[in-house]
């Protein structure tokens, strides 16, 4: 697969996303993609849709305690995500480097 990708390693057109290729660049860091890891990569591309931006981490977990579990909160995401939750499920999404993460 080849995909052109920017500096950051995000996808530079959002229209070559598609889950295998999410799976693959998960992969490479390490991680499995789960049900748990999918709700939270909608959740991202969601919130882009919506506002043209990628969510930072508190807008998130109020999204995700609304519409999936109460019980979410950051530990959860950076379980899932261990280097940057927010900046890994956008990375996963298709979605360009959130301009809040260094």
């Amino acid at each position: 697969m080849q995909f052109k990708l920017d500096q950051h390693g995000h996808l530079s057109d959002i229209k070559d996303w598609h889950k295998s290729w999410a799976r693959h660049m998960a992969l490479q860091d390490d991680i499995v993609l789960t049900d748990d890891h999918w709700q939270i990569i909608e959740a991202v591309k969601k919130i882009y849709q919506l506002t043209d931006d990628t969510p930072p981490m508190r807008l998130l977990i109020k999204l995700l305690r609304k519409e999936i579990n109460p019980e979410i909160d950051s530990r959860l995401l950076y379980q899932l995500f261990p280097d940057n939750p927010i900046r890994q499920a956008s990375k996963y999404a298709g979605l360009p480097k959130p301009k809040h993460c260094m």
